[in-house]
């Protein structure tokens, strides 16, 4: 059993935005059993808060920006993430500004003043999703698939050869938990490349991007000091796809497989998997004809990606 989560006591963060290049101020505060993880704009009331949720999804471009009423809240994922590795299921998140502010780039800020408050179990029970079956998406050459499982994994693989050499093609596997969570995937710093920046800022974005939160990349080399692991790109890839499967709105438990994949397609997932489970009464006694009609369509689709 898993039991509904809040933060203990509340606490503040400020900084930059990464792509709007202003400053906010998110204080994060304990709220009661099913309230769900509620945004509120500035000194609104709690009245006009929004639930993190795919629902109130807004754009997946270059991030995650979730809104309702007229207001908007934009790099929301690594926040999400925190939530989600750490059990996080009610919160009040006050937002002073447009944006979230990206701090290092990571995680790494949010799971520490977590810690520092501490957590408080809640009573009342998360609801939690198994995969009956597999199910997949894909695009344009990147695909997400998850398997049924009874823990919650991810494995992905990025290629970036075409971008950056010094990226090349990366692969991870995680069974994810709070403890790895903190130590193999928290710290992973977001990344970009040099030669897309003067059209990102063009179109409003990444401008308060800088190596002091962002892995900046040249085809030939990493412009930053040093890299926190040899594969830190695949590892906030990672981290970025844990924040985007949090808008479902309930713990899953199945093996993610991600390839070339992003904020878009993640969120596509997202929406395709709530949509077959809302569908089925009860996914752990489904029949085993149906289940194997399934496995048969999905080894096809493996048989087609593994040829192409």
């Amino acid at each position: 059993m898993f039991f509904q989560n809040t933060v203990a006591d509340s606490f503040s963060i400020e900084g930059i935005g990464l792509h709007s290049g202003t400053n906010s101020r998110v204080t994060i505060s304990p709220a009661p059993v099913d309230t769900g993880l509620l945004f509120i704009p500035g000194n609104a009331d709690i009245s006009e808060g929004f639930e993190a949720h795919f629902e109130n999804l807004r754009s997946t471009t270059n991030a995650i920006t979730i809104g309702n009423n007229g207001y908007d809240i934009q790099t929301i994922e690594h926040l999400m993430a925190a939530f989600y590795a750490y059990d996080i299921t009610n919160a009040y998140v006050q937002v002073h500004g447009s944006e979230m502010p990206i701090l290092d780039g990571s995680s790494q800020k949010y799971i520490h003043k977590i810690e520092e408050v501490g957590i408080a179990v809640q009573h009342a029970l998360q609801r939690i999703m198994y995969i009956p079956y597999p199910m997949w998406i894909e695009n344009s050459g990147s695909y997400l698939v998850v398997l049924p499982n009874e823990q919650f994994k991810i494995t992905y693989t990025i290629d970036f050869n075409s971008k950056s050499e010094a990226i090349g093609t990366q692969t991870a596997h995680y069974t994810i938990k709070r403890e790895t969570f903190k130590k193999s995937i928290a710290s992973a710093r977001t990344f970009g490349f040099i030669e897309d920046l003067e059209s990102l800022q063009k179109n409003n974005l990444a401008l308060g991007g800088s190596l002091n939160n962002t892995l900046a990349y040249t085809k030939e080399g990493l412009v930053n000091d040093y890299l926190r692991y040899d594969n830190e790109c695949v590892r906030h890839k990672m981290l970025d796809l844990i924040g985007d499967l949090s808008l479902i709105g309930y713990k899953m438990m199945g093996h993610f497989i991600a390839y070339k994949s992003g904020h878009s397609l993640d969120l596509a997932f997202v929406r395709k998997i709530d949509r077959i489970m809302s569908r089925i009464s009860n996914p752990r006694f489904l029949s085993r004809d149906v289940i194997r009609r399934k496995e048969m369509r999905f080894n096809r689709f493996i048989q087609r990606i593994q040829d192409s």
